[in-house]
């Protein structure tokens, strides 16, 4: 592994270690993803430029607090530039938002009373037809990015969103505010760019295998005692676990919580190697396919952060 790789795996371990550890047969993996689009890995300033229609000022507005607050490993990801600038950014990003509100006259049904008692007790209800308005907000953002060097489009997105609401005769609720739905379309749009531009950095609270079937009496014994010690000391945990494998134990829990042991400490290719063989002894245990798929994505993320900081003049 290289001098880079290296020094990104060991931030995250530090990062890892000024958290409390989990109270719980877990082991805590701090981690990074992939951006959703790889063209990014070398765009360092970004313009937010040019959005149009009636609601692209309010997603320019979301996207530059969002991208401007990206720290990945304590770094700054993106230099955001809002607007016009003297400067000149690797990229620039451009859009158009339209947000579309309808309402229309519709029958639905309902669970109404029809039968009261004395006390004025509800005792028979019934589903009935009700005349209802539904209201439908059709949201469609489109956006796009391109790189200054050569004016190439680097990306090119749409994002569709509909919601609807129906209100019936004697509904306890009323239409949320259009507004307010809008803005959480423009919200939910901005997310999802964020995701597609930028790695993500997550801490994820995993929980270790426990079953012990097919051990031996003292196997199981030592791998339950490792279990108990998760709680409160999860590097003893490990060490236990590894005692075990070189007394010669291979069973399905041990080699995905050695695997856990490996990822928690940045040992990456270590973990990968120890989940695949978790993944020949149950294949297709959805565990060990979420923890192969997790740990790709992280070494796939660290190589792009490792090609970011190589390129960085």
């Amino acid at each position: 592994m290289n001098r880079l790789l290296t020094a990104a795996i060991t931030a995250l371990i530090a990062m890892a270690g000024l958290a409390p550890a989990a109270r719980a047969e877990v082991l805590t993996i701090d981690g990074l993803t992939p951006a959703g689009s790889p063209e990014f890995a070398d765009i360092r300033s970004l313009a937010i430029d040019g959005f149009g229609g009636r609601d692209g000022r309010a997603l320019a507005f979301e996207l530059e607090d969002r991208l401007s607050a990206i720290r990945i490993l304590g770094q700054p990801y993106f230099d955001v530039i809002g607007g016009r600038s003297a400067v000149e950014p690797d990229a620039s990003l451009s859009g158009n938002v339209t947000a579309d509100v309808s309402q229309r006259d519709t029958v639905a049904k309902r669970r109404r009373c029809v039968e009261r008692d004395a006390k004025d007790k509800c005792v028979t209800y019934k589903d009935i037809d009700l005349d209802c308005r539904t209201r439908v907000i059709d949201f469609r953002a489109q956006v796009r990015a391109t790189r200054f060097a050569d004016g190439r489009t680097i990306y090119t997105e749409s994002f569709p969103n509909r919601k609807d609401q129906t209100v019936c005769f004697g509904d306890d609720q009323d239409f949320a505010s259009s507004e307010s739905v809008i803005r959480s379309m423009i919200a939910e749009t901005a997310d999802a760019i964020r995701a597609d531009l930028a790695p993500g950095q997550y801490r994820q609270h995993v929980r270790i295998l426990e079953s012990r079937k097919g051990m031996s009496k003292v196997e199981g014994n030592l791998f339950k005692a490792a279990v108990q010690m998760t709680k409160s000391d999860a590097a003893e945990a490990c060490r236990m676990w590894e005692e075990a494998a070189a007394n010669g134990l291979v069973h399905l829990s041990l080699q995905f919580n050695r695997g856990l042991c490996a990822e928690q400490r940045g040992d990456l290719e270590e973990a990968l190697a120890l989940y695949q063989e978790a993944g020949q002894l149950s294949p297709g245990k959805l565990e060990v396919t979420q923890a192969l798929q997790r740990t790709a994505d992280h070494l796939r993320a660290l190589d792009e952060w490792e090609e970011r900081q190589s390129a960085r003049p």
